[in-house]
């Protein structure tokens, strides 16, 4: 159903073609926001926006590579040139390898620091002064519980380019909360993402989701649903926190 606050507003979700970046877009455009849908697999990205049009919102879809700052730029012009405005952004890409530490190379190292923090640094490097230019708005950062504890599914590089993350999202918040613009993230735990579902069967997922106290994988959804509420008029004074969505994870630290 259309929310007020959120109707004919543009939010922005990179890492949208599947997965938690799926349903956030799909989510803003139940909610009555125009999405650009931002992937680096511009087939999936239209995936999600022919989704979106099929419901009856209106979304567009574009090919970006989120750790490159030229292509976040034409992003954010891409977003303009569409839609007039940057309303909400979501920064949702990352990726670990699961890799021990003594078996990690320098390239894992580049590979998760770029996707898992670099990702969400150029986001906001781009998204926040247009949104103080124009009165204010709201960011997410997908973080994760493996920045904050660690976790069976992640590795030491993942966790702590997510620990970064859930830092600079602090840091943004406290920096731009004086123009009206809110900067929170998200920690999920174990997400049945189409990657975790391929990889993991329930048992399994069961196995990896042990310390979760529901005793299952977070969906999708439910992150996606996070991501609202944070954006929402009813979160309006709620600013750099870090939000588990962990199935109670969060609780056996």
């Amino acid at each position: 159903m259309a929310d007020p606050h959120f109707k004919g507003k543009t939010a922005l979700i990179s890492g949208s073609g599947a997965g938690i970046g799926r349903a956030s877009a799909i989510a803003f455009a139940a909610k009555g926001a125009r999405v650009m849908v931002c992937d680096l697999n511009l087939a999936a990205a239209e995936e999600t926006a022919a989704l979106i049009h099929a419901a009856g919102g209106e979304a567009e879809a574009i090919n970006c590579d989120a750790t490159n700052a030229e292509a976040v730029e034409r992003l954010i012009k891409a977003t303009l040139d569409r839609f007039g405005s940057l309303d909400f952004a979501h920064n949702n890409v990352g990726c670990g390898t699961g890799k021990p530490l003594e078996q990690l190379t320098e390239d894992d190292y580049n590979f998760s620091v770029d996707l898992s923090f670099k990702s969400a640094f150029l986001g906001m490097r781009y998204q926040l002064p247009v949104m103080r230019e124009r009165g204010g708005g709201s960011i997410v950062n997908t973080a994760s519980m493996a920045g904050i504890s660690t976790t069976q599914a992640s590795d030491i590089v993942y966790s702590g380019a997510k620990a970064g993350v859930i830092q600079m999202t602090a840091h943004a918040a406290r920096t731009y909360g004086q123009h009206n613009v809110r900067v929170n993230c998200i920690a999920p735990g174990l997400v049945a993402t189409e990657g975790i579902r391929s990889r993991y069967n329930l048992e399994e997922q069961s196995v990896l989701a042990s310390d979760h106290i529901i005793k299952r994988a977070v969906l999708p959804e439910e992150i996606a649903a996070a991501v609202i509420f944070l954006c929402s008029a009813e979160a309006a004074m709620i600013t750099g926190i870090v939000m588990p969505v962990d199935g109670g994870q969060n609780a056996n630290r």
